[in-house]
């Protein structure tokens, strides 16, 4: 049976938020196709408030072949974001044609800010979503009944998924191939689309190292490289005032004050972070990524953890390395 997308454009979205997923969705068509299973391809249509060119963020112009709400029910209905999205929201008419559409597709999906147009339909209420890291904390003020998760690269909750932004609908498109056919298929169209890695929905939209780096990318530098070197190492704060040539306590004040973070949180998160990558390559034990990230003893591992994910490493290296291998 074949598969029907519907991508929903308005003026000002964000063309990768579209032609991201766009190109997964095709590009398992074509394997597919090549495996001899032409009747299971996916099929797309683009609609619109108007039939016509609609012209993106970018300048890229999409044609729209259909109006919002004439099209069959789709399998799959997505909104993007983009700047767009404030009109959209504002379209009391245009949001009614949008939740009509969204109640009789099997799924619906967002990218970045098009979780906002999900959340002014009532479509979010009650239910775990997530936005570009940016706007989550506006998510979850302007709509309270909705159980905002701020890292997480997609949240799936019943039938509707939404994830985190631009790139991320990629991943999410990657995850719902594999739910549509198999992982196979999935990593074959990753590997085809020459992406690094498949991302699961629960890692964090950033990187939390080049966010800390940012943070100290003034004063504290060359202190951020030097302790991203030996997290096997003590590094307490007399270490770290020492490297920079400051008394523990100016250190620690001027520190928290510069960044935003205490020595103490900032040296956990470095932690945590490298023992995330260890976890991820699969080889070392959980009691040698606790020695190697300077946690020492597993239990402290399993605690820092537990604060930052809301798993434990063991559960976090299960999931992960499902997602990844599709055990």
């Amino acid at each position: 049976m074949k598969r029907t997308i519907e991508f929903f454009l308005f003026p000002d979205a964000v063309g990768l938020d579209i032609v991201g997923p766009l190109e997964v969705f095709s590009s398992a068509s074509q394997l597919l196709m090549e495996r001899g299973q032409k009747s299971k391809i996916y099929q797309f249509c683009f609609s619109a408030e108007e039939v016509g060119k609609i012209k993106l963020s970018s300048g890229l112009e999409l044609h729209a072949d259909k109006k919002i709400g004439t099209s069959m029910p789709s399998s799959v209905f997505l909104v993007p974001g983009g700047m767009g999205v404030d009109k959209v929201v504002q379209n009391s008419g245009l949001l009614k044609k949008i939740k009509a559409v969204a109640e009789r597709s099997r799924l619906v999906v967002s990218v970045c800010g098009g979780a906002f147009i999900l959340a002014a339909c009532g479509l979010l209420n009650d239910k775990q979503a997530t936005t570009h890291w940016q706007s989550t904390k506006q998510l979850a003020d302007k709509y309270p009944d909705i159980n905002v998760i701020p890292d997480a690269i997609y949240v799936r909750d019943g039938k509707i998924a939404t994830s985190a932004g631009v790139t991320a609908g990629i991943d999410l498109a990657l995850a719902l191939v594999e739910e549509d056919f198999d992982s196979t298929l999935a990593m074959e169209v990753a590997k085809l689309l020459v992406l690094y890695l498949r991302r699961p929905g629960f890692q964090t939209q950033f990187s939390v190292p080049l966010e800390l780096n940012v943070r100290t990318s003034n004063r504290f530098s060359d202190l951020h490289h030097w302790a991203s070197k030996r997290m096997h190492l003590p590094l307490t704060v007399d270490t770290l005032a020492n490297q920079v040539g400051m008394s523990p306590r100016n250190f620690s004040r001027v520190f928290t004050t510069d960044t935003g973070i205490s020595p103490g949180k900032y040296i956990e998160s470095l932690r945590v972070e490298f023992a995330r990558e260890l976890l991820e390559s699969g080889k070392e034990s959980i009691e040698e990524i606790a020695r190697l990230s300077g946690f020492q003893r597993d239990e402290r591992l399993r605690r820092a953890f537990l604060r930052r994910f809301g798993i434990t490493p063991t559960q976090y290296r299960f999931h992960f390395n499902k997602k990844i291998n599709g055990n």
